[in-house]
């Protein structure tokens, strides 16, 4: 049992946060941190009920809003993401005019691109391991894949590959603290550029990708749709899109060693595949929760939360939640209903869940046939050292004898 409740930067509560969660779900379920100044959540009944009342839990501050430490937070460096620093209206707007080209269909066209990308990232891990080169899970396949689907999708040229990568972790939460804010600025600055630049050539050169269909439509509806918010739906898709995704898979990945019966299961039978990502997002997913501002004075289960309190909303403490899930600290492929909070929930559900999905189901249908000749040593990786997301940075693996 935790003896501190809320110890977020304590190296233990990184590594080990659910006796930390469990603990306050018992005794704290609505919890004002003194130490940093805002509301921690961890029931699931809580947790869904703010998640689905934007007009008294605003998102305006950002999914980090109550998060200052040393360094330049996220949005602070990237800049404005409209569908996730939005309330209703406005978000219903933007996300009503996205949703429109980034349809189910379009995600569905990319499953044999996603499965290409796997299968030769699943090549280039064996040959290093031939070649007795360092393997790293993490940087051999878990963060490449999500790099090149996004790009694909949005119809970012590959000769841009190697920047792409220098974006993806210089501006993400969970590596981009090994950047100095100057290099972060930086990478900002050529994203912007870049994405901007390419934006305009697809307006002169359409083609079949994401951006090229937002562009037609800003070009339709205007008014609707300013240039601002096209730049910052592409980053917001570049930067969460990558990031959560590759958490997923090293976290997944993770469970599959530590609990080998597993991976036999699916590797016996890869139509559970779905199921276990479902069950992965729930067990470990890959963002602990985000924060909300309250936007009055409210008075919840004998709490009196002011306006403009943070509250950091825990997606992960609920997905553990003993009142609402049967055996929580089991990993059952079969759970059902499978009603986890990884992905949100109400206006602000993730808008990019069906391809994080495909792409995890992919991921796993070639890992399970790779991972079982193979030992991650996670004892020698290196977690995302930010309490907001849960992933993997470093995570080396080596051939079993």
């Amino acid at each position: 049992m935790a003896t501190q409740l809320f110890p977020m930067l304590d190296p233990n509560y990184i590594d080990n946060p659910e006796p930390y969660w469990q603990q306050l779900r018992e005794e704290a379920p609505l919890y004002w941190s003194e130490e940093f100044n805002f509301w921690v959540v961890t029931r699931y009944e809580d947790v869904d009920n703010f998640a689905k009342r934007p007009e008294d839990f605003s998102s305006s501050s950002g999914p980090g809003g109550g998060l200052r430490m040393d360094d330049a937070s996220a949005e602070d460096v990237v800049g404005f993401l409209p569908m996730i620093q939005s309330d209703p209206p406005e978000h219903t707007r933007l996300r009503s005019i996205f949703a429109r080209s980034f349809t189910s269909r379009r995600i569905t066209q990319l499953e044999s691109e996603i499965s290409g990308i796997a299968d030769q990232l699943i090549s280039d891990l064996q040959n290093k391991s031939s070649e007795g080169r360092e393997l790293d899970l993490y940087k051999d396949f878990a963060s490449p894949l999500p790099v090149a689907v996004i790009a694909k999708l949005l119809g970012i040229p590959l000769e841009y590959y190697e920047r792409l990568k220098f974006w993806n972790e210089a501006l993400g939460v969970g590596v981009g603290g090994s950047y100095t804010e100057k290099q972060r600025f930086n990478a900002t600055t050529e994203m912007n550029d870049t994405l901007s630049e390419i934006i305009e050539e697809k307006r002169l050169n359409p083609a079949g990708d994401l951006i090229s269909s937002l562009v037609k439509l800003a070009d339709e509806d205007g008014e609707q749709l300013k240039p601002n918010e096209l730049l910052g739906f592409c980053k917001l898709l570049w930067i969460a899109g990558n990031e959560t995704t590759t958490n997923l898979i090293t976290n997944a990945a993770v469970v599959l060693q530590e609990q080998p019966e597993i991976l036999e299961k699916l590797k016996n039978n890869k139509a559970l595949i779905p199921q276990f990502v479902e069950e992965a997002l729930r067990y470990v997913g890959p963002v602990n929760g985000l924060f909300r501002r309250v936007t009055r004075d409210i008075e919840y289960k004998g709490k009196k939360l002011r306006e403009n309190d943070n509250v950091w909303i825990m997606f992960a403490s609920a997905n553990r939640d003993e009142r609402h899930f049967g055996s929580p600290e089991s990993f059952i492929i079969e759970r059902s209903p499978n009603d986890h909070l990884s992905l949100g929930k109400g206006v602000h559900f993730c808008m990019g869940a069906a391809l994080a999905r495909l792409e995890a189901q992919i991921a796993f249908e070639h890992l399970v046939d790779v991972l079982p000749g193979f030992e991650l040593k996670p004892e020698e990786g290196l977690r995302i050292p930010v309490p907001v997301l849960r992933g993997w940075i470093k995570l080396p693996m080596i051939r079993k004898a």
